[in-house]
């Protein structure tokens, strides 16, 4: 862990970058997590028609892993629980660059992880990206912060919404 936290400070290692369906990466964590979940359903909503993205696959596996898990294990554990999982195409801006004939266009694939468990306060969604910050009695703190630098590399956004119904993790990749 101490290597892991250290070695991304100063750069992640990551293999190259792989055209990848965002859908079976998904698919494959929740996979490995249904054996797991009791108690829960498991909701997919996925947008049929996005392209693939260029991705460091084993990283972004990391990332959904730590999510869907994170989602997990802050429900309630009552018949109503879920987690849902969501891929959207988002249309970003098109930005003319001088000098060069076609515009640019900043397009994006949405994935967002809802769940509908504790919630996180107002507090704490400000600090949940730090190293070693964790709301969890046996939480280390790293697996946000993991998520937040592999996100990073990955030119993309991601944040924590929540509120007394949901807590949703939004997850932008550019394609």
């Amino acid at each position: 862990i101490i290597n892991t936290i250290s070695q991304s400070n100063n750069k992640l290692s990551f293999e190259e970058k792989t055209n990848e369906n965002i859908h079976e990466i998904l698919r494959y964590s929740i996979f490995k997590f249904k054996n797991e979940i009791k108690n829960i359903n498991i909701v997919e909503e996925f947008d049929p028609s996005l392209p693939k993205i260029m991705v460091e696959k084993n990283s972004i596996i990391q990332v959904f892993d730590n999510l869907i898990k994170n989602s997990y294990e802050s429900s309630k554990f009552v018949n109503s629980s879920y987690v849902k999982i969501k891929t959207k195409y988002l249309f970003g801006e098109t930005v003319r660059v001088p000098n060069i004939k076609k515009d640019q266009k900043k397009n994006f694939i949405l994935v967002s992880i809802e769940d509908n468990g504790k919630g996180i306060k107002d507090k704490q969604i400000k600090k949940i990206f730090l190293p070693f910050y964790s709301t969890k009695k046996s939480g280390l703190g790293i697996g946000l912060y993991l998520v937040k630098r592999i996100i990073d590399f990955h030119d993309g956004e991601v944040s924590i919404v929540s509120n007394k119904i949901c807590t949703t993790a939004l997850i932008k990749l550019p394609i």
